[in-house]
């Protein structure tokens, strides 16, 4: 008599997906659905994998690794949008409107992703109601961070949106110690700066500050947080 089998492994167990991204909000099986559209692949890190004005069908799941998202200004001055995990939908904007590209999405490290072309997915969303609504979730969530983030820009000096954007990645990608809540920094500090909306130089004094405050410690890419409730008390 054979032992009892445990449950089926798929594809997707081997990838560590964030809550309330737009992958989070599917079903084993929708999951499933979804790799009969597309095609796996991987992106070394720093490859690009949308271009900012591209016209482009194609829309992309990430399974693993994170990328970041910057669009250039007329006089090619970047600036760092938002950084995406996996579970994130990258390109949707377009494939709702058809209109080109907006920003420019590059790996931060190796990535793996499912590529699906536009027309397809439009034909698995009439029949999959379900992830249609699911998209619809996610891009309404993103608008909301967008809007938080666009109040904190006008509303915040340089310090407290640098407290914001610290808590964010801590909150996101912190690991907790004996010291505080180690973050290993996906971006530079110029990338901070320009996620912040501030000068480098400003950046760096906030910075100082937080350290002399005993709010963090900061290393070679990697941030410290000692009093993650004060930097948050700062913005909110």
């Amino acid at each position: 008599m054979s032992a009892r089998s445990g449950p089926r492994a798929t594809v997707w167990d081997t990838f560590a997906v964030p809550s309330r991204s737009f992958l989070s909000r599917l079903a084993e099986a929708e999951r499933e659905a979804l790799l009969t559209i597309g095609v796996r692949r991987t992106f070394p890190a720093g490859s690009v994998l949308l271009f900012q004005d591209e016209q482009d069908d194609r829309v992309i799941l990430i399974l693993a690794g994170r990328v970041k998202v910057i669009r250039a200004d007329q006089d090619r001055h970047e600036l760092l949008l938002a950084i995406r995990d996996p579970g994130d939908l990258l390109g949707e904007l377009a494939f709702i409107d058809g209109l080109p590209r907006v920003a420019t999405v590059t790996a931060l490290e190796e990535v793996e992703a499912l590529v699906m072309n536009a027309g397809a997915l439009r034909e698995h969303l009439r029949v999959s109601p379900d992830v249609a609504v699911a998209l619809l979730e996610s891009v309404t969530a993103r608008f909301r961070e967008d809007s938080v983030q666009r109040m904190q820009l006008a509303a915040l000096d340089t310090l407290g949106r640098v407290c914001a954007r610290i808590t964010e990645l801590a909150e996101r990608y912190g690991r907790t110690t004996d010291a505080g809540i180690e973050v290993e920094m996906p971006i530079s500090q110029e990338e901070l700066a320009t996620w912040t909306g501030a000068s480098r130089a400003g950046v760096a004094k906030a910075l100082q500050t937080l350290r002399e405050l005993g709010w963090l410690e900061t290393e070679r890419r990697v941030l410290i947080v000692r009093d993650v409730e004060s930097l948050r008390g700062r913005f909110s």
